[in-house]
Parts: structure tokens; C-alpha cells; sequence
């Protein structure tokens, strides 16, 4: 799907997302989901085994549709991102 201009759907959402201080990119989103594991880590019996990567990547993207569903991301980037942060 384009535009007027000739950007996609997801080009506009994350340029919508920029200009409003939102997670703007795939990176953006995997820093967020980062930051959130360190929280999680922090507490004790936290039960993650951080070199699993089909479980990171699976919590990555269960975490992220509740993002979608929150509104907090559009769901073309939900679509789109990969996880690509540090346990990835």
C-alpha cells in the first residue's frame, strides 16, 4: 500500500512515530524489550534462560503484540520487527 508520496504504510507510521517521540524502528523496539528483560532479570527467581533464542525471540514477539494490542506500536510494525537486541 502507498501513498501519495510513494511510502509504504510502515514508512509512514515510522515516520509518524519519529515525529512524535514513539518507537520508530525495529531497533527502537528492541531496546525497549532489552531494557525490559534487564527489569526482569533484576528480580530474583526470574526463571529466563537468556541464551534460549527461540524463547527470547518467542517472548519478544508475545511482548510486542501486547504492545500492538495497547496501541503502543502500530500492528505494521508488529508485523515487521524482528528481534534483533542484545539476546537475539
Amino acid at each position: 500500500m502507498s501513498n501519495y508520496n510513494n511510502e509504504t504504510l510502515l514508512e509512514m507510521v515510522e515516520l509518524y512515530a519519529t515525529d512524535n517521540g514513539l518507537i520508530d524502528d525495529e531497533d527502537a523496539l528492541s531496546d525497549a524489550f532489552d531494557s525490559m528483560v534487564q527489569e526482569v532479570l533484576e528480580q530474583p527467581e526470574h526463571g529466563i534462560d537468556t541464551d534460549d533464542e527461540v524463547a527470547m525471540n518467542e517472548w519478544f514477539s508475545n511482548w510486542s503484540d501486547s504492545l500492538c494490542k495497547d496501541g503502543v506500536i502500530h500492528p505494521a510494525q508488529c508485523d515487521a520487527y524482528c528481534y534483533v537486541g542484545e539476546y537475539s
